[in-house]
Parts: C-alpha cells; sequence; structure tokens
C-alpha cells in the first residue's frame, strides 16, 4: 500500500507542478477566468493530496505497529517459553559470571529489557519509513528528469551533465558523513548504562540510606552522566557538520544549477531560433520555467532526502545486529530444551523440568546427583536422598555449602548434571517455591494471591481468598486496600456495601504498589497465603517465614503441613520448627584438614548427611550442647579470671618484697 500511495503522491506532486506553471501563465496574461479556474483545481487537487499524505503516514504507522508486534512475540517465545525454560535466569547470570570474571562481552547479554522494549521500537520505526524514503525521492527524481526531459531540444544533455554533478557531490558528502551504526550502537549503550544505575539506586535505596552513600553515588551518576554528554555533543558536532553539507550540496549548489538548467529552454527554444517573443509565448516559457523549476527543486530535494536516507540505513543495521544476537543468545540457551522432545513426545502432562536425567513419581528423589555452578565448580560431590508425601524435610548447613543450589536444581534452573538422577511430580503444579523475600506482581490483591495464575484460572471465589488471609491475620489488608471506597466485610464474611452505597468491585481488586505497601513480615505472610491458595503436595520454603513472629511462624508451618497437607522442604534456623518434619539433610563444608580428595575439581565440595529425624531428641541434645557451652565458656572464663588473679597476686608479692628490702 505504501508503493501504490506513493507512487500516487509522485503523480500528483507532478500536476501541482504543472498547475503551478499554468497559475503563472495566466496571471502574466492576465486572464483571470483561466487563472480563477487553475486556482479552484488547485484547491481541490489539494484534497487527495492531503488523503494521500495522510494515508501514507497511517499506513508507516500501522507497518511499524505489524513489524513491532510480529517482532515482539518472536523474541518473547524464546525470551519467555511456554516450556517453562528459565531462559532470562540463564540470561542474566551468564551476563553476571562474564562481568565478574572480566571475561569478553560479545555474545553476552546485559540489557535484554532495553532491546526488547527500545530497540525493537528503534527497528521497526525505521523499517517502516525506509519504503518512503527511498521510493518517494526516486520518483520524484525519475519523474522531474522524465517530464524536463520534454521541455526542450538540449535538456536531455543538461540532465545527463546534473547526474554527473550529483555523482561528484555524493563522493564529496561521504567525507562529511559519519558512521551512524557506531554513533547509534554507542549511544544506546551509553543511555542503558545510565538508566541502569538509576535502576541500581532505586532497586537499592535503603542500603545506600543507611550507608551514607549518597555523595559516592552522586559520583557515580555524574561520570556516567557527563560521559553520555560529551559523546552527546560530539554526535551533535558531527551531525550538524553533515547536515551543512547535505543542504548546500543537495538543496542549494544543485538547486543553482537545476535553474540554470531550467532557463535552457528558453535559450535553445526561444533564442535559438529568433522566435518574436509575444504575449502567448512569454506565458507558456514562464509556465514551462515554473513547472521544471518546481520539479528540479523538489528533484534536488529529494535527492539530498535520499542521501541522507542512509543514516536511517546505517541505524537499521545497527538494531538488526542488536537483535538478531539477542535472537541467537535466546536460541543458544533453549537448544537445551530440543534435546528433550523424544522425551516430552512420551509424556501427556505438563512437567517443571524436563531432561535426560529427570523422571516422574510421587516423591522428590536426587540420587546421585552432583550440585555443579554453571560455572563449573562442585558444591556437593554426591547428593543422595528421597522425600514421600508427608515427611517433612529439614535442610540445615553453613551458607555456601549448596542449601540454595539444591532448590536451583530442584527448580529447573541447573541442569541435573550426569551421572545424577532426579525424581519430581508430574505436575507443575505439584512443586511450589517460596523463597526469603516472594515476588509480588504489580496488580490487585487477588493477584498477589493466585500467583502466578491468571484472573481465568481462579478457582476459588472471593470469600475463600478472604478467610486465608484471616488464617494468618492479614484481613486488615482489605481495609487498606478498599480505604476511600464504599466496602464492609461484615461477621458473616459479607463484602457490602457501605452507607446504603453499592459497591463497584470487591476490595480483593484493588490494585496498590503491595511491595511497598507491606512490611518484609507481611509480605512473608502474603507468600504463605499464596502458598495455601495453590495447595501443591510439595513446598520448598527457603527461609520464607524468617521475619515473622516465632508464635505465628509455627502457626503457618501447622496449617501447611496438617490442616493442608502439604510436603515441605523447608530450609529454617528457628529450633521451635523442627517438630514439624520427619527427616533432616545436613550439610557440611570440607575443612582444609579433612580428609584429601582425589579429584582437585571437587576439593572444597561440601558433604551431606541424610537421615531420619527425631525432633525431641535433637532438641534435647540442642539444648544440651547449649548448656555444655555455656559451662565450658563459664569455666574457660573462671580459668582466665584466676590466671589474672594469681598473676596480680605475684606481681604484688614482688613489689611488697622491694619495699621490705629499702625499710632496712
Amino acid at each position: 500500500s505504501q508503493i501504490v500511495l506513493s507512487i500516487v503522491r509522485a503523480f500528483i506532486t507532478l500536476k501541482i507542478a504543472s498547475l503551478d506553471g499554468y497559475l503563472v501563465s495566466s496571471l502574466i496574461s492576465r486572464k483571470f477566468k483561466k487563472f480563477s479556474r487553475y486556482l479552484v483545481l488547485w484547491l481541490l487537487i489539494g484534497i487527495p493530496s492531503s488523503i494521500t499524505n495522510s494515508l501514507l503516514t497511517k499506513t508507516q504507522g500501522l507497518l511499524s505497529r505489524s513489524i513491532r508486534m510480529n517482532l515482539t512475540n518472536k523474541i518473547m517465545d524464546e525470551y519467555l517459553p511456554d516450556s517453562g525454560n528459565s531462559t532470562i535466569y540463564q540470561m542474566v547470570n551468564q551476563a553476571k559470571e562474564h562481568g565478574s570474571n572480566g571475561e569478553d562481552p560479545t555474545g553476552v547479554i546485559d540489557d535484554p529489557n532495553q532491546r526488547i522494549t527500545t530497540i525493537v521500537e528503534q527497528f521497526s520505526d525505521s523499517l517502516s519509513t525506509l519504503p518512503s524514503q527511498l521510493l518517494k525521492p526516486s520518483l520524484d527524481i525519475l519523474l522531474g528528469v522524465t517530464q524536463l526531459s520534454k521541455s526542450g531540444e538540449n535538456v536531455a544533455e543538461g540532465a545527463l551533465l546534473l547526474g554527473m554533478i550529483t555523482n561528484v557531490s555524493t563522493l564529496v558528502l561521504k567525507i562529511f558523513t559519519p558512521n551512524f551504526s557506531r554513533i547509534s550502537s554507542t549511544n544506546n549503550e551509553l543511555e542503558n548504562k545510565f538508566h541502569a544505575y538509576h535502576s541500581r539506586i532505586v532497586n537499592n535505596n535503603e542500603e545506600i540510606a543507611l550507608a551514607k552513600g549518597h555523595r559516592r553515588e552522586m559520583d557515580i551518576l555524574d561520570m556516567n552522566y557527563f560521559e553520555l554528554e560529551r559523546f552527546k555533543r560530539m554526535e551533535l558536532r558531527r551531525m550538524a557538520v553533515y547536515d551543512f553539507a547535505v543542504s548546500f550540496i543537495f538543496k542549494y549548489s544543485l538547486g543553482a544549477f537545476g535553474l540554470l538548467l531550467c532557463s535552457l529552454p528558453i535559450f535553445t527554444t526561444a533564442y535559438a531560433n529568433n522566435f518574436k517573443l509575444s504575449e502567448e509565448i512569454i506565458s507558456k516559457i514562464s509556465a514551462d520555467f515554473i513547472t521544471n523549476r518546481g520539479l528540479l527543486v523538489s528533484s534536488s530535494e529529494s535527492l539530498g532526502k535520499l542521501v541522507s536516507s542512509k543514516k536511517n540505513i546505517q541505524n537499521l543495521f545497527g538494531y538488526g545486529d542488536k537483535l538478531w544476537e539477542f535472537e541467537q543468545v535466546l536460541m543458544d540457551i533453549n537448544k537445551n530444551a530440543s534435546e528433550s522432545s523424544s522425551i516430552e513426545a512420551s509424556i501427556n502432562f505438563d512437567p517443571l523440568i524436563k531432561g535426560p536425567n529427570v523422571s516422574y513419581g510421587d516423591e522428590v528423589s536426587f540420587q546421585n546427583v552432583p550440585l555443579v555452578t554453571p560455572n563449573g565448580t562442585t558444591l556437593v560431590k554426591n547428593l543422595s536422598f528421597s522425600i514421600k508425601p508427608g515427611e517433612n524435610l529439614l535442610i540445615i548447613g553453613p551458607n555456601g555449602c549448596g542449601k540454595s543450589s539444591l532448590f536451583r536444581v530442584l527448580g529447573g534452573l541447573w541442569e541435573v548434571q550426569s551421572p545424577g538422577h532426579l525424581v519430581i511430580p508430574e505436575k507443575r503444579k505439584d512443586l511450589f517455591y517460596l523463597p526469603q523475600r516472594s515476588y509480588l506482581t504489580y496488580g490487585s490483591l487477588r493477584e498477589q494471591i493466585i500467583y502466578p495464575h491468571s484472573i481465568d484460572d481462579l478457582v476459588m471465589d472471593d470469600l475463600y481468598l478472604i478467610d486465608l488471609l484471616r488464617l494468618l491475620k492479614l484481613d486488615h489488608l482489605l481495609t487498606q486496600a478498599s480505604r476511600g471506597n464504599s466496602f464492609i466485610l461484615d461477621d458473616n464474611k459479607t463484602i457490602t456495601a457501605s452507607a446504603g452505597k453499592e459497591p463497584v468491585e470487591s476490595p480483593l481488586d484493588i490494585v496498590k504498589k503491595w511491595p511497598d505497601l507491606l512490611s518484609i513480615g507481611e509480605q512473608q505472610r502474603l507468600a504463605m497465603v499464596r502458598l495455601y491458595y495453590h495447595q501443591p503436595k510439595f513446598a520448598v520454603l527457603d527461609e520464607c517465614t524468617s521475619s515473622i513472629s516465632p508464635d505465628l511462624e509455627q502457626e503457618c508451618y501447622r496449617i501447611a503441613t496438617e490442616d493442608f497437607g502439604i510436603t515441605v522442604l523447608s530450609v529454617c534456623h528457628r529450633t521451635s520448627l523442627w517438630k514439624f518434619h520427619t527427616h533432616v539433610l545436613k550439610f557440611n563444608k570440607r575443612d582444609e584438614k579433612d580428609d584429601k580428595v582425589d579429584d582437585d575439581e571437587d576439593e572444597g565440595a561440601a558433604t551431606v548427611l541424610f537421615t531420619k529425624f527425631d525432633p525431641e531428641k535433637r532438641l534435647e541434645r540442642h539444648n544440651e550442647l547449649i548448656e555444655v557451652e555455656t559451662n565450658l565458656k563459664k569455666s574457660s572464663n573462671l580459668n582466665k579470671r584466676l590466671s589474672i588473679l594469681m598473676k596480680m597476686k605475684q606481681r604484688s608479692q614482688n613489689k611488697l618484697m622491694y619495699i621490705n628490702e629499702d625499710d632496712d
């Protein structure tokens, strides 16, 4: 459609140029009726011209929208695939590893959000404007030269000379032409870096405020801003020189030569043949001059636009390179998913993890699974344990020994390495993970509870969700959500209107910034409500109740394990929660003094002990251990005090003997 509209606009431009000549001709010949007729025709032709221009703008916008929509859908299918592959996690951590190791960043994407939003938009806009940028100037030049060649005998030679001058002008312009692709790429990198530093301050505002790091952060921002601002100044200087060269060479230099070319019909036709310049001939020559001048000026400007389109083309290649690199990285990360296609073909359910070392059953079982980080560090050489429904597992150990790594393997973020084998429940919904700080999405209170389900997947009514909130004393959130609205939750658990007003929506539908509104403890309780809503067979609780009061924390575990029958694999530090577990998995860091390891790669790997767990005996031994350690500490302190007193006594005796000798 853009091609057709561009052709129509080119012919309309040609017709308008002819009408300009006729208007001047009738004006010189003082023919008012003809002038009025041409003027009306000139106004009428403005209607299709305006319609054509507006349709061109609309089709250009629709083309940009279509390109962006298709491109975004294609990227998002790889970025957040339906298969559940942890593409975004692997991409972000890949960038972090390269950054921390100081490796070459080539092929590493550290700005996926920038590429999905800004770069895709820029690419779509540039590609959608390309047809009109190339086609319209080309048609204007072609029609202008064709029309001019009909105006006189020697115009063809003049047009050939104009073409030669144009080629020379284009070569001269290359001297002033910057590398638009490199400028665009560098500009995007600096802009993304500047935005990233601002985002880092927003995300870590509390830590920066407590550390009084405002001045340091200001220095970092100033440095990045001035780096960006210096580049912008350089870009403006280069673009100013380039725009001057394009304007002078193509608009004025070629325009002046075009005016000279327009005079050729007059000198070659009229004077060469010794025509007598009657009023009619003068009128005809004036019309031809105005028409040809308009076409040539339009052609020279179109030629300038055609040359200037090189900037858009180079920018387009730059945007395309970034998107192609992004797509290649996504395809490489998702390549492992295709390896399990044979497994996917043999199952008719939606598992959480797919792979050659994964099978499905009514348990969570690790069989000789090594815990290896993506950069190759072995945390645990051989991890084996099995938990069936009703057998709650307590996971303990020092920091950095591999507890969270176990959950990453269980959640499909890390690959199950050979010769290990993992057994997990068949369905994705049967295994749920709650970290120390759960993610709260932007949306209503209902959406916080049912996440990652959408409203369409909702299977419970509002009263059930409100009951879940009441279990953990979060029903006050309903009051916060409905503040300023006509909602009342009466004693019969019924949502009614206040003061006879009819509520527009449920308080669960109110949208607020919940991460900012709720304390850490409230966020953790809301996450537990989310767990109760989904009611999985197994739940991984990674210190997810650490900021809840001890009494309410025990109630959280009791409701999960007893009321809902959820089997938990939990990391927790309070001994009051031991009674909810039947098995223990203990991680121990390997000490340098421990037995030597044969493989250097496994040096420093943690050891693991899995056994049944008697909470009462374990708690009794734990209390006994604390008591013994306390007594030993007291004994040690008494021995130190005794040693100090003995030294003081010895010094006192020596000093007394010295005084007695002086007295003698």
